[in-house]
């Protein structure tokens, strides 16, 4: 008897969660400190996970699968997971699944858009982003070989036993993932998991429906167990090939969003941005266009350059700068990156 469960989301986040905990991490490089002056501690490589790709199949159909309603996004439930875990091991940072979502609303993209490692580079480089993680489910499969016991009928009630069936469970899990540049949508590199769990077990008729329709806490129990391990290997290798890939220079792009107080600046720009505490940004007031006569394409805008904030309250979507520079700052001004100096 074969069956094939789609794992129902819930289960696989909730599990996942309680799982990260369990999690074996590599220690961090030892820095040593010179004698008066403090360590510098590394800097983080700031990613974007995109939701994965659900492309399992069962090896064998599922009879009862219209039975089971409609199928969870093993994809995210996938992707949910490796954010945890990436998280929670501290050593990269990942851009809010918010942040990803509203910008994908903004460019008028799909979810299934994201899977192109061209599209993904485009959102990578606006989040501003050193590296993109993208994935698919490949197999999400669970089977099971029944044998029975035949119960005791025992005498006048005394001593009876209910038949038992010893269930032979395989949950198979595999989940692809591929680290792509957001400068040129080159995969940079890959990595793999292969989640397989074996158990032998005596289960009761009850239970036995619930495995045949791919569903209940003991089907339910193995395939998470299967997709947590899968996950695990998975994340183990792009841990080690994140921490190798160059840190961008993160160029800030926005406007003065509020100028009434003096020396006070509210920026439109904030941590999601790529915005950190100390920044010094420059403050630009938008110039005459020259545009080509004979497309109408701007060739170049004359700005000029007003003076410059330095950032000290960020929030995530905010930041709040000390101006100083050419009085005058109103709604609308430009906010940039200083020009890089050969």
């Amino acid at each position: 008897m074969n069956s094939m469960r789609i794992l129902v989301l819930g289960r696989v986040l909730a599990l996942g969660a309680l799982s990260v905990a369990a999690l074996v991490s590599a220690p961090p490089a030892t820095q040593h400190a010179v004698p008066g002056k403090p360590a510098t501690p590394p800097v983080k490589r700031r990613i974007a996970v995109f939701n994965f790709d659900n492309a399992a199949h069962p090896s064998s159909p599922n009879i009862f699968a219209v039975m089971q309603g409609p199928a969870p996004d093993l994809g995210k439930a996938a992707a949910d997971i490796v954010i945890t875990r990436l998280v929670q091991d501290g050593r990269v940072t990942v851009v809010e699944r918010n942040a990803i979502d509203k910008l994908l609303a903004e460019q008028n993209l799909s979810n299934s858009d994201r899977t192109d490692p061209q599209t993904a580079a485009k959102l990578g480089r606006i989040l501003g982003v050193d590296a993109i993680v993208l994935g698919s489910v490949t197999k999400y499969d669970f089977q099971d070989k029944t044998s029975t016991t035949h119960g005791r009928p025992g005498f006048m009630g005394f001593g009876a036993s209910s038949p038992k069936i010893k269930q032979e469970l395989k949950a198979h899990v595999q989940i692809d993932a591929r680290v792509v540049s957001p400068d040129t949508a080159e995969v940079l590199t890959v990595a793999e998991g292969d989640g397989v769990i074996d158990r032998k077990q005596k289960v009761s008729y009850a239970e036995i429906s619930n495995l045949e329709m791919g569903r209940g806490n003991l089907h339910d129990s193995i395939m998470s167990e299967a997709m947590d391990k899968a996950v695990a290997q998975v994340v183990a290798g792009l841990e080690q090939s994140l921490l190798q890939i160059p840190v961008h220079a993160v160029v800030i792009n926005g406007l003065v969003a509020d100028a009434s107080d003096p020396g006070r600046l509210i920026l439109n720009v904030g941590a999601r941005n790529g915005v950190k505490q100390g920044d010094h940004l420059q403050i630009w007031r938008a110039g005459k266009e020259v545009r080509d006569p004979a497309t109408g394409r701007v060739l170049m805008r004359e700005d000029i350059l007003l003076g410059e904030a330095v950032v000290h309250t960020v929030r995530d979507q905010f930041s709040i700068a000390a101006y100083q520079g050419k009085p005058g700052v109103k709604i609308g001004d430009i906010v940039k990156s200083p020009a890089k100096t050969e």
